[in-house]
């Protein structure tokens, strides 16, 4: 080779070599320092809070990649490169208060931003978070968020009317949630077992759905009780009690034990009620 080709390849080389030096030089400096999430169920937004430092002199634009930020029923991952919080954010779908588009401005030192998540199943979701500059990528972290499953109990209850000629007994049922994320299609069986003969005298099955850190009544009809137990003392009344589904009549003598079952996945929880309860007499 030539000495003036050998000297013009130098050259080159020398070029790239200080223009690539000088572009990952003077890029930014930023590193995720911190990532957390605070407790919140299925089917609730919840917000992802990452503290970025810029550990440069000068602010500097960045954009977030953030994969696996929303998971529908089916397992589906959707990623929302883009979907920041900002100040006066109400909600994932807040498009007046939500930045879609804009990169994220760091000023020297920590910066927070908050990010939108949900799930629509408990479990766990490992986030992962992407933080970059015209293409390149400056840092990267990953974090798990973990959505609890729903605390299900059942709570069976009754109230005593009695007349001249029958004791009607109201009966609440109450489908409790003591955990965050909700619980919907709640398979919901009730039996009636009068236990002076020990035949089944009524079944039925419902769906019900509850929220997180919430009860639901289990009612076909707001403000009705979930069901009507009559005992007759003689001759029974006749009333219907529209429009409650669930009306057993019975006898002096008798008793009935009202068991209740409510499944969700591996969940599986239940109540029984006696009525009339062994230590009532007339």
């Amino acid at each position: 080779m030539k000495r003036g080709a050998l000297i013009s390849v130098s050259v080159v080389l020398l070029v790239l070599v200080l223009g690539g030096s000088w572009y990952y030089g003077n890029g930014a400096d930023v590193k995720i320092t911190d990532i957390y999430a605070s407790p919140f169920g299925a089917n609730d937004p919840g917000k992802l809070n990452i503290t970025l430092q810029n550990n440069g002199l000068k602010p500097v634009d960045v954009w977030l990649e953030i994969e696996n930020a929303f998971v529908d029923e089916n397992g589906v991952s959707y990623s929302t490169p883009r979907l920041i919080i900002s100040d006066n954010s109400t909600g994932p779908w807040d498009e007046g208060s939500v930045s879609l588009q804009k990169p994220i401005k760091l000023v020297p030192g920590n910066n927070s931003v908050k990010v939108w998540l949900g799930y629509q199943l408990p479990g766990e979701y490992p986030v992962k978070v992407r933080v970059v500059q015209n293409g390149r990528l400056l840092d990267e972290d990953t974090y798990l968020v973990n959505v609890p499953f729903p605390e299900l109990h059942l709570k069976l209850e009754n109230e005593l009317e009695r007349g001249n000629t029958s004791d009607v007994y109201k009966v609440y049922a109450y489908l409790i949630n003591y955990g965050l994320s909700s619980a919907d299609k709640v398979s919901t069986n009730l039996t009636v077992t009068n236990e002076r003969t020990g035949k089944i005298v009524f079944t039925s099955s419902e769906f019900y759905s509850v929220g997180g850190k919430d009860k639901s009544a289990l009612r076909a009809w707001p403000g009705y009780p979930y069901a009507i137990v009559e005992i007759a003392h003689g001759k029974p009344s006749g009333d219907s009690y529209k429009p409650i589904p669930i009306v057993i009549v019975g006898q002096n003598g008798d008793r009935f034990l009202l068991n209740i079952t409510s499944r969700w996945q591996d969940q599986v929880t239940s109540a029984e009620l006696n009525i009339p309860a062994q230590e009532e007499d007339r």
